[in-house]
């Protein structure tokens, strides 16, 4: 495995983390007690559905078309919870190194590690 790929793999750990732990932050951030829940539902909703379907060792792990779907839908979430919660530019950061660390997800065919 070449570093790069190694890398990219480490960002998309990150990267799943920091979705996960973004939304569940809403409960603390987010304006109006309806947010505040909308936050953790959607965090908790996030983090079952990538542990069950996700995960590259689960053993119920989405392949193919039903797996990039998966990571629009988490990643979706992601980008607009980090919007509304903190604003314009740490939401595009966000954005920007989801759409690259999906592109090389794809081109260097680490789906599934």
């Amino acid at each position: 495995m070449s570093v790069i790929q190694v890398i990219v793999l480490a960002v998309r750990f990150l990267l799943e983390v920091v979705t996960a732990l973004g939304l569940l932050s809403g409960v603390y951030f987010a304006n109006g007690n309806l947010a505040k829940v909308l936050f953790l539902i959607v965090g908790l909703l996030v983090i079952v559905l990538w542990a069950r379907y996700g995960a590259p060792k689960s053993d119920h792990a989405f392949a193919g078309t039903a797996k990039l779907l998966l990571e629009l839908f988490v990643y979706s979430c992601g980008i607009i919870g980090f919007f509304v919660l903190f604003g314009i530019k740490i939401g595009s950061v966000y954005a920007v190194i989801v759409v690259v660390d999906l592109i090389l997800m794809y081109v260097l065919k680490l789906q599934g590690h």
